[in-house]
């Protein structure tokens, strides 16, 4: 044994890198110890950081995974809405109550059909000389057969059927003819027909008398002279 100290001796070097792994590995020992015998971090004396009660929010609005461990959840409807507006899409809403004066209100009724006018009040006549001899203004020759025809209109407009008219003609106050026609409207006639009765030269007149069958009536009378041709 004596040899083997006498044999490290003789190697100083060996006995110093010995010793210095020896030292080495005390203080490693020393540190593990000290760590195993750390306290934990709430008797340190600082309290933990407190969990934050809004989840953290990435971009796209999902919820960051340490989010399970709040004490308060969002609602569901502002996460809804959130989501809604992040993928580019309106959000719904409730649509407003509409207005009292836009509802649908009931149409006026139709205003009920106007009545057509009736045949009442008086006629409106008129006598149209025909122009077969017509010689002048309102002169004709003697013996042309002119022709008569009426025209009777009132409320309702020109007056066809219904309607009759009594013919005088007269010649310096004597009746020359007479004649009734049995409407007031000529359908392809003439409803007064002179013939012979313009064969003397003089003043003459021409009367109309119209009834109806609704009780209307009517008057009217015209002069022209008869000359020498």
């Amino acid at each position: 044994m004596s040899g083997g100290q006498k044999n490290l001796a003789d190697h100083p070097f060996i006995v110093i890198v010995v010793f210095i792994f020896t030292v080495l590995g005390g203080l490693v020992a020393v540190k593990e110890l000290l760590a195993s015998d750390a306290p934990p971090p709430a008797a340190s004396g600082q309290p933990p950081a407190q969990a934050s009660l809004q989840p953290s929010s990435r971009p796209n609005g999902s919820v960051s995974p340490d989010a399970g461990s709040a004490t308060r959840v969002p609602p569901v409807v502002q996460e809804t809405e959130r989501s809604g507006t992040d993928q580019g899409t309106t959000p719904s809403r409730r649509p407003a109550s509409e207005p009292e004066n836009s509802r649908p209100v009931n149409p006026p009724s139709a205003p009920a059909a106007r009545q057509s006018p009736q045949h009442t009040g008086p006629l409106t006549v008129r006598i149209l000389m025909g122009s077969s001899g017509k010689i002048g203004p309102n002169v004709w020759r003697a013996r042309s057969t002119p022709g008569a025809n009426t025209e009777v209109y009132d409320a309702t407009g020109r007056l066809d059927t219904s309607c009759y008219v009594q013919w005088t003609l007269k010649r310096a106050g004597e009746v020359v003819k007479l004649h009734s026609s049995g409407r007031c409207r000529p359908p392809s006639i003439t409803l007064f027909n002179f013939d012979d009765s313009l064969r003397e030269v003089g003043t003459y007149t021409l009367q109309a008398d119209v009834t109806t069958d609704w009780g209307q009536s009517g008057s009217k009378t015209i002069e022209f002279e008869v000359a020498a041709g």
